[in-house]
């Protein structure tokens, strides 16, 4: 598939998880080679991934449905945690998912070996799973992923409860490893400063079920005096509250929807904004900074 398809497009898709739907009416079209999902439910990700339907809509990786890419070996997925037979070692769970990806068994052993080397886990290639720490264990899911040959790869964040140092080394072997790929990658907060933040060259950021912005990562971490908020109100409140705030210089997107994005004039304060909102009978329920989730 050509590299021009969009990494990622979403036509009004709706993804359910065991309690119902997750997130719902996402359009989204990707313009980078390494994105970065910020506070996606992550049913989203098994989605992208292949491993999970979409309910309605239509969501495309690279131009094809991903349950195609993923049969085809254009895509892999990492998931941070997932079940593996804890007698495998790094190297048998490597070559596995190669051979699962129909490479020939010499070839699946060839890029098996590769991702072992790429990810430094030659220490630990024989091990079993089953006794390696977390961040190995993480290890190994990412080099069982890279020894596919997929082109692209879509990868939980997989240093959720590792520590600083370890996680912050096995991201640059990662990103190393995956320099002539391309990656989408699903985080619920983002550092700037880390190896993924420094390489993605675009962010989705999200609130709860919504998608809230787009656009270069270090661009959305400037915007400190931008909020999403979720309110309880009904649509004739919620517009009325949304006119108060325009006419008090604020910028208001959604305003008939119960998640709102509001970016505030230097003169206009939260409590101001919360004093306007119960003024038209709305509850502000959550008001969060989206600069917080990548910073």
């Amino acid at each position: 598939m050509p590299s021009s398809e969009p990494l990622f497009r979403a036509q009004n898709v709706r993804v359910d998880d065991a309690k119902g739907p997750a997130i719902e009416k996402l359009d989204a079209t990707t313009t980078g080679a390494c994105v970065a999902f910020v506070g996606a439910p992550r049913s989203l990700f098994a989605a992208a991934a292949g491993m999970r339907d979409v309910t309605a809509g239509e969501l495309f990786v690279a131009g094809m449905h991903p349950r195609e890419a993923l049969r085809s070996g254009l895509v892999a997925s990492a998931p941070a945690d997932v079940a593996v037979p804890a007698r495998w070692s790094v190297e048998d769970l490597a070559i596995e998912n190669a051979r699962l990806a129909g490479r020939p068994r010499s070839e699946a052993r060839t890029r098996a070996h590769a991702a072992i080397r790429a990810l430094k886990l030659d220490d630990s290639a024989r091990a079993a799973l089953g006794g390696l720490d977390l961040s190995v264990k993480r290890a190994a899911l990412l080099c069982a992923a890279i020894a596919t040959g997929a082109e692209i790869l879509v990868v939980e964040d997989f240093t959720v409860g590792v520590a600083d140092g370890a996680a912050r080394a096995l991201a640059k072997l990662f990103v190393t490893a995956c320099e002539n790929k391309r990656w989408m990658f699903f985080a619920g907060r983002l550092a700037l400063s880390s190896p993924i933040g420094l390489n993605a060259d675009e962010a989705l950021l999200f609130a709860g079920s919504r998608l809230v912005t787009a656009g270069l990562p270090a661009e959305i971490a400037t915007r400190d005096r931008t909020f999403t908020l979720r309110t309880s109100a009904d649509a004739s409140n919620m517009t009325a509250f949304a006119d108060k705030l325009r006419a008090r210089g604020a910028t208001v997107e959604s305003p008939h929807d119960a998640a709102l994005t509001v970016t505030m004039p230097e003169d206009l304060s939260t409590h101001e904004l919360v004093a306007i909102a119960r003024a038209e009978h709305v509850l502000v329920v959550e008001l969060l900074p989206m600069s917080g989730a990548l910073s």
